[in-house]
């Protein structure tokens, strides 16, 4: 079997659907900006209090990042491990998945209340 870098077309082929998942992934960060938006003016249109209306934009961006974030770690996983798994792109590759994981255990906190591995306290 010949390796994966031999082979342009199946090279082109994954490049690409690394690309389309870091575009989809710009997306949903927009969509979900767009959507906070609306919903903060429902929210404030509905005389809610000003921290109920900033709750609610804080909710829908960041889980709009979270998602996100997985498709960008997805897209880097396949750019680094199929297509050049080199020692110094591998170690970039952990380091970028490790900031985008504390990344999204921090949206997590912020739009849940908890951290990830614990249960929400009511």
């Amino acid at each position: 079997m010949e390796p994966l870098a031999s082979n342009p077309q199946l090279t082109s082929l994954i490049n690409n659907i690394a690309f389309v998942l870091e575009i989809v992934a710009v997306i949903i960060i927009f969509t979900a900006i767009v959507i906070a938006i609306i919903n903060y003016a429902r929210h404030f249109f509905h005389h809610e209090t000003t921290q109920e209306c900033i709750d609610a934009f804080k909710r829908t961006v960041g889980k709009g990042i979270q998602l996100a974030l997985e498709l960008l770690i997805a897209a880097d996983i396949i750019n680094t491990i199929v297509l050049a798994a080199t020692l110094e792109n591998v170690i970039t590759l952990a380091i970028l998945v490790l900031i985008r994981t504390f990344l999204s255990w921090t949206l997590v906190f912020e739009t849940n209340g908890h951290w990830p591995w614990l249960k929400k306290v009511k």
